[in-house]
């Protein structure tokens, strides 16, 4: 059982989606007549789910696909997948063994896992050159497995999460907040974090793109960060460009990320995160999609964090239902700056040109 097994198949194979890309563009050239802030700017996917189940042509329009942006909360999906995939990965080593008890567990992981670890991780970690701000600790970290992992108890598991991971989990995702970021990241190391994601695909270190998360959410407070170089705020530790994000998201909501019962966990913690275009009682005014619209955000994960420039940077990545046709679509949208209002609250306008966006880009599907 090897905890690394390779590159993920690429969903957004095909071509993209004539009819959605020039809707996409005729509205954001019509917002950009106008002057309306952020359009420039933004970097949108949409990939279309419904009907390309299991397969890799499913169709996709967007803006700004291919630009490193840091996105700041956003990113804590990432370490949910890596502690998702530990799990998994440990459950298929151990089941086999008959092992039971925890020193015994814990023994095998770090016996095959390790050096798995030491092997992949990224010179972007390993190599003081690249990463000068992580200690020697930091570039040579291994899970902290008994953190993570304990023996399972139910009936699908030999190996599952500890009380204090799952709710870890609920914290960061379903909360929107950093400790249970943290401590998901400080249980994973950047070693085994980054080295999973590089060597699933969704990181490229041959131009430094991709889904990138190398710093603990504490400011570094506690963990120093290894950074890369954005398009939007020079050197920074959580980061991603929206092709490489909808293409983890298009995995998990089609079912192929890891397997059904991991994936179906991760999907029920994003169903119960907020949405920014549902807002309720924090964004002043009515909510941008009613939940009784055409459009419906059934799953997500926000991004909200500080720009060097002392503007603050609006993300998502999130599966958008259209009610009038029955379709879901993986929706990635980044580098949205603004300021926030009284109290420290967004301001609808924030969010109000991205979902008009989304809605004409969507409202284009029909089947080539």
């Amino acid at each position: 059982m090897s905890l690394f097994a390779g590159t993920k198949p690429n969903p957004l194979n095909g071509t993209v989606h004539i009819p959605m890309q020039m809707a996409l563009e005729t509205a954001r050239q019509g917002l950009l007549a106008i002057g309306t802030p952020n359009v420039d700017r933004l970097a949108l996917m949409v990939v279309l789910l419904t009907g390309h189940e299991g397969q890799d042509d499913h169709p996709w329009a967007g803006v700004r696909t291919d630009e490193e942006h840091y996105s700041a909360s956003l990113l804590k999906v990432a370490a949910m997948y890596a502690a998702f995939d530990l799990r998994s990965s440990a459950d298929e080593l151990i089941a086999p063994t008959g092992l039971t008890a925890w020193p015994a567990i814990e023994a095998e992981l770090t016996a095959a896992f390790d050096p798995e670890i030491d092997a992949r991780t990224p010179a972007l970690i390993s190599d003081p050159g690249l990463s000068p701000r992580l200690r020697p600790q930091d570039r040579d970290r291994k899970p902290d497995y008994s953190a993570v992992l304990k023996p399972g108890t139910g009936p699908v598991f030999v190996v599952d999460f500890t009380p204090g991971q799952l709710s870890a989990f609920q914290d960061m995702i379903v909360g929107q907040h950093n400790p249970g970021a943290t401590t998901t990241i400080h249980g994973l190391g950047y070693p085994y974090l980054n080295g999973k994601l590089a060597d699933d695909g969704f990181f490229d270190s041959s131009n430094n793109k991709g889904v990138w998360l190398a710093g603990d959410f504490t400011n570094e407070a506690d963990w120093p960060s290894a950074r890369i170089d954005s398009e939007n705020d020079e050197l920074v530790a959580q980061a991603t460009t929206v092709e490489h994000f909808a293409r983890m998201l298009t995995l998990l909501f089609d079912d192929r990320l890891i397997g059904p019962t991991s994936n179906n966990e991760m999907r029920d913690l994003m169903r119960r995160a907020g949405k920014w275009f549902h807002h309720t009682g924090l964004i002043p005014g009515p909510v941008i999609w009613p939940r009784d619209g055409r459009f419906i955000a059934t799953a997500s994960k926000v991004g909200l964090g500080p720009l060097k420039s002392g503007k603050q940077t609006f993300s998502e990545g999130l599966v958008v239902h259209d009610t009038s046709r029955g379709l879901d679509f993986v929706v990635v949208w980044q580098n949205v700056h603004d300021t926030l209002g009284p109290g420290q609250v967004p301001f609808r306008r924030t969010f109000e040109p991205v979902a008009r966006l989304i809605e004409a880009t969507i409202s284009a599907f029909t089947p080539i």
